[in-house]
């Protein structure tokens, strides 16, 4: 009888499980690129932060030429007074006498300004020639308030003082008028009475030493008059923005010009504003109860009528710097879903493409800010953005051309680079509802890269 255990049953071979296959290395190397081209991403960083430390030296550059440029014209301008300083005899023992600060009954301001640019290679500052009127009329009643006899004050040595923000500014300055008197205006450091016109970017003045005001020594009408008039005009030169102080009990205030783009600031806003093509007119109407300093007062109060001023602003907007900067700071995000979109192009083509093309690429979305940068300090913003992004698009778009071998996917790629730049620019160009957008927009960007990364494995499968 035969031994059959040496047989081999069809059946039993057919139940014996294959060999179990080697780990993918598709997905291996798949897993790596994908970490070499997010190190790539990283160190596209570095120049992006150069590129930001240039555009933060541009923009100083810009501060100091234009201080330069109005420092050589003539600085802000802060108009602040007429007031009037009348000393006092001692009227006890505790009081040996001291002087006594006047202010308007009411003041009327009327200044109308011209603007010119000046130029000083790219960059540019605005300047000013005005015609300013001063007048009102001051009272004796707030003196009665302070409990001085009107017997102790010295009214033949008193002086008016008209402070102003840079006395290299004044062009003509007219006698001042008081009553029926008028006295001619000399320029003094009298720190006693103004504070610096040092507008600064804050808009206040600070606490420090005159820039200078005009003053005359005066010999006032007796106590008996009830009240007595003022007067004096003036052409003043200035840059930047020119300021007055509401010293009056009431105040009217109007500032005219012919600036296509004014900002209002200071401790008041204007009572009406009319802003046009080419021109503008601001006026308030202010009174005592709108400020923390009384009509008359014993010492200085230079500090409280100084941050009281109401300011007109002829500064050009320069934006250009800030916008590149808001800018640059989506380059990860425009290089994260460039090098996706390429990804995903490599791996549905089976067309490697490898980390020094990676690179290139992520190198020409860079330059992008570089080109935006130099571009604009000659041309608009607008027509700026516009032209590095058709660069920078365009030699993608050919770059990947050659690299894929397909028009259809370079084509694709062009048109995601296009919708980028397009809401990158519509982001820079809101301000209350950027934010909300962004998020927006990047959420749907995610939701894209989510289902382009699903059909991927479907089709993988």
């Amino acid at each position: 009888m035969e031994n059959n255990n040496d047989q081999i049953n069809p059946a039993t071979t057919q139940c014996v499980p294959p060999p179990i296959a080697p780990p993918s290395k598709r997905k291996d190397s798949l897993g790596m690129k994908i970490l070499l081209i997010a190190i790539i991403s990283a160190v596209l960083m570095i120049p992006s932060i150069i590129i930001s430390v240039l555009i933060s030296d541009r923009e100083r550059t810009l501060d100091t030429t234009v201080s330069e440029i109005s420092d050589s014209w003539s600085s802000r301008q802060l108009i602040s007074g007429p007031i009037i300083s009348i000393p006092y005899d001692s009227i006890s023992r505790s009081n040996n006498g001291g002087v006594v600060r006047l202010l308007p009954s009411r003041m009327y301001f009327d200044a109308s300004l011209t603007s010119q640019q000046l130029h000083r290679g790219i960059y540019e500052a605005i300047v000013y020639n005005s015609d300013i009127t001063l007048k009102g009329d001051f009272s004796y009643e707030p003196l009665q308030k302070l409990g001085i006899p009107l017997s102790a004050y010295r009214f033949d040595k008193a002086y008016v003082t008209v402070g102003i923000g840079d006395l290299r500014g004044v062009e003509e300055i007219s006698p001042i008028s008081l009553g029926n008197e008028s006295y001619e205006l000399e320029g003094t450091n009298n720190s006693e009475v103004y504070v610096a016109a040092d507008m600064g970017r804050s808009y206040y003045v600070d606490e420090s030493p005159a820039s200078g005001c005009m003053q005359a020594n005066v010999s006032l009408p007796s106590a008996d008059s009830a009240t007595f008039v003022y007067s004096v005009s003036l052409k003043l030169r200035g840059s930047g923005s020119l300021g007055v102080t509401p010293v009056g009990h009431r105040n009217e205030i109007i500032i005219k010009g012919d600036s296509r783009s004014p900002s209002f600031k200071g401790m008041f806003l204007p009572s009406m504003r009319e802003v046009g093509k080419d021109d503008f007119t601001a006026s308030w109407i202010l009174n005592s109860t709108n400020r923390n300093y009384p009509q008359a007062f014993v010492g200085s109060r230079a500090g409280e009528i100084n941050n009281s001023a109401v300011v007109v602003d002829l500064l050009v907007p320069v934006d250009r710097y800030q916008k590149t900067d808001r800018a640059i700071k989506y380059a990860i995000v425009v290089i994260l879903l460039t090098f996706i979109s390429i990804l995903l192009a490599e791996v549905m083509l089976r067309h490697p493409i490898n980390l020094l093309q990676y690179l290139l690429v992520g190198l020409a979305l860079i330059l992008f800010y570089s080109l935006l940068l130099s571009m604009s300090e000659h041309l608009s913003f607008g027509i700026s953005y516009l032209l590095s992004a058709v660069m920078t698009i365009g030699l993608i778009t050919l770059y990947l051309r050659g690299v894929l071998g397909s028009t259809k996917v370079a084509t694709a790629i062009c048109v995601l680079l296009t919708v980028i730049y397009i809401f990158i620019f519509v982001l820079l160009s809101l301000e209350t509802y950027a934010l909300l957008t962004g998020s927006i927009g990047l959420f749907l960007a995610l939701a894209a890269v989510m289902y382009a990364t699903l059909r991927l494995r479907i089709e993988n499968r």
